[in-house]
């Protein structure tokens, strides 16, 4: 495995365990500011994971994302970059992950319904996928997609690119 895919692995399996041992129930969703508090538990869950493998990263909100991680901080090379959201359809936050220049690219739908959780995340791959034809993106600019629900077990995980 190239240097390049173990990176990708290591990250996408360590916010998948992140999405697992989370527990989102309804109440999650309620706003706290400016985002709900599922948003900002999920962040802080990914924060920590980073400070226990990389340096601590002060918070930095470049290119308006909700988590951007750098070998060294502020002019680091970007190493992880991760966009939260609680709506199946955030175009603006899937152009700025393709804008983004990083090997770890991912996007967590947190779904509040569980009867239209499946077709919204589905709904949001092809969407996406569209997106990234429409842009001329090909697999080298992939990005990982997540998806946990309310009340749920297990969390749904794809790729832009597969």
């Amino acid at each position: 495995m190239t240097q390049k895919a173990e990176k990708l692995f290591s990250w996408e399996e360590k916010i998948e365990k992140i999405l697992e041992n989370v527990k989102i129930v309804e109440s999650d969703f309620k706003r706290r500011g400016a985002s709900s508090e599922i948003h900002t538990r999920i962040l802080e869950s990914v924060m920590d994971e980073w400070n226990k493998c990389r340096n601590p990263v002060f918070e930095e909100r470049a290119f308006q994302m909700d988590f951007v991680g750098r070998t060294f901080s502020r002019h680091g090379k970007i190493e992880l970059a991760i966009e939260v959201d609680t709506w199946w359809k955030p175009i603006g936050n899937w152009v700025k992950l393709l804008d983004i220049n990083s090997a770890n690219k991912i996007w967590i739908y947190i779904c509040r319904e569980k009867e239209k959780a499946l077709k919204q995340f589905e709904g949001s791959i092809k969407n996406f996928r569209k997106l990234a034809k429409l842009r001329g993106e090909n697999d080298a600019n992939n990005v990982t997609l997540f998806m946990k629900v309310a009340d749920g077990k297990g969390v749904q995980k794809s790729h832009l690119f597969e």
